[in-house]
């Protein structure tokens, strides 16, 4: 009633952008019910899932997949970089480990970092300044005089490329709700060809040309360099736009995207999920209290929809509001806000720490098992993979390079991913995510443990 009756006074004080709402009663033979229609609102979700999949979200696909392929390079770089490295400074077995192992130490330190940068601060932004960051960094690695150098600027293009996958979170906030897994795993095509052309690069360059890696690292930059003269031609993501505040602008890219799939946007106006919340709660509440005079219901409304329209229309929060919604963002304790929250998060990282060490190791361990069978091959040993305990030391004074033949393996091996993301896509809608991805880690758990019978090379 307080709440109400501070509603009539506010309506009395004849505050602006007031709308007529239409009372509709309807008396029957025991009750009388009151029916209220205000102004339609409506969320970035709505909107998205109106526009559907279209040209827009394409753009926005060859944007974000062309960061993807240039992360995959600098990832796939690291299997072929480790070893000519190795031979060019004559580095001990734990250096050249350690060349690869400071890359993921910098990727650590950038997951941890990147993703509460872009809650502050935009997606867009954020990742502009990602994709500068990798691509001076690693032609300046290109540069290296000495192996300290290169261990120093290696760690940092790892400390953003932890970033760059940000680009999917950015894609995904394009996407309607029932496309997401779909397109999400048609986009890991543009990993696969990512490691494909940094195999292709390397076939021609170090294989063919016979030239050395520093050149080998400055091409792999060059990509992230073009990747740059498109950020000024995509939109900021309208869920950032909103929670920070900035309704008009959320709504002018929602519009752009609307127009360029050939849709419309709903009817009404565009307002936060915790606000359209908020409204439909109030607007129950007042219903409740239809005991009263249909003016003081009608005054009441009126003065709901005056508070929320002048908010709103303009586009803009209270300071105070719009101070604690940017400090409440890319809160790390967010992620254990609930017991169900905290149980998903931990399930989560023990998938992706499996899924991530399986894949990354497998693409470091290629290359170290092809330079295995070459030096025993030199040494008069029969072309199989030697088991684990018999596998000889790599030679300082023998050391041996990956040739032409060692590059068309990788290059089987990379476009290897090709049919397994086309089975993928064809499964993952039938039968789920969770279920697809159980299978596929069973399939990549049996095939590594086939690795341990000593293979043939053609067989690895």
């Amino acid at each position: 009633p307080g709440y109400i009756h501070a509603m009539n006074s506010a309506v009395d004080a004849d505050l602006p952008q007031a709308q007529t709402i239409e009372l509709q009663q309807v008396v029957g033979d025991d009750s009388q019910h009151v029916k209220s229609t205000t102004s339609e609102v409506f969320t970035v979700d709505e909107a998205i899932e109106a526009c559907g999949y279209g040209w827009f979200q394409f753009k926005v696909c060859m944007f974000s997949g062309f960061i993807w392929v240039v992360d995959a390079m600098e990832i796939m770089v690291l299997s072929i970089l480790a070893p000519l490295a190795r031979c060019d400074y004559g580095l001990k077995p734990w250096e050249e480990s350690l060349l690869t192992s400071v890359v993921f130490v910098g990727m650590i330190l950038g997951f941890l970092v990147w993703g509460m940068v872009m809650d502050r601060h935009g997606r867009k932004k954020v990742l502009f300044v990602i994709c500068v960051l990798v691509a001076v960094s690693a032609l300046i690695s290109a540069f290296a005089p000495n192996y300290a150098f290169l261990v120093v600027f290696r760690s940092i293009v790892g400390f953003g490329t932890a970033g760059a996958f940000q680009g999917v979170t950015y894609f995904v906030e394009f996407l309607p709700v029932k496309r997401r897994g779909y397109v999400l795993m048609l986009s890991s095509f543009f990993w696969t060809f990512g490691t494909m052309v940094e195999v292709l690069l390397a076939l021609l360059l170090v294989g063919h040309y016979q030239l050395d890696w520093h050149w080998l690292l400055g091409f792999t930059a060059v990509p992230l360099f073009i990747d740059l003269l498109a950020f000024p031609f995509v939109p900021e993501s309208p869920y950032y736009c909103i929670s920070a505040g900035d309704v008009e602008k959320a709504r002018k890219i929602l519009e752009r995207m609307a127009q360029s799939n050939g849709k419309v946007l709903p009817v009404g106006r565009l307002v936060s999920v915790s606000e359209k919340q908020r409204i439909t709660n109030e607007g129950t509440a007042m219903q409740q209290h239809a005991g009263g005079s249909a003016e003081t219901e009608m005054s009441s409304l009126v003065a709901l929809e005056t508070v929320h329209m002048d908010r709103y229309d303009k586009a803009e929060l209270a300071p105070e509001e719009l101070a604690e919604s940017l400090d409440s963002r890319g809160q790390f304790k967010d992620l254990f806000s609930s017991r169900e929250t905290a149980t998903v998060t931990c399930l989560l990282w023990i998938v992706w720490i499996g899924a991530v060490v399986t894949y990354y190791g497998i693409v470091i361990f290629t290359t170290e098992i092809l330079n295995i069978i070459k030096e025993q091959a030199a040494n008069g040993s029969s072309d199989t993979l030697p088991c684990v305990d018999a596998a000889p030391a790599p030679s300082e004074q023998n050391c041996t390079k990956l040739d032409t033949s060692d590059y068309v393996h990788l290059l089987w091996t990379a476009s290897a991913e090709f049919p397994a993301v086309a089975l993928t896509v064809v499964v993952i809608e039938k039968f789920g995510r969770r279920k697809t991805a159980a299978v596929e880690f069973l399939l990549a758990a049996g095939f590594f443990f086939l690795m341990f019978i000593c293979p043939l090379r053609e067989l690895v």
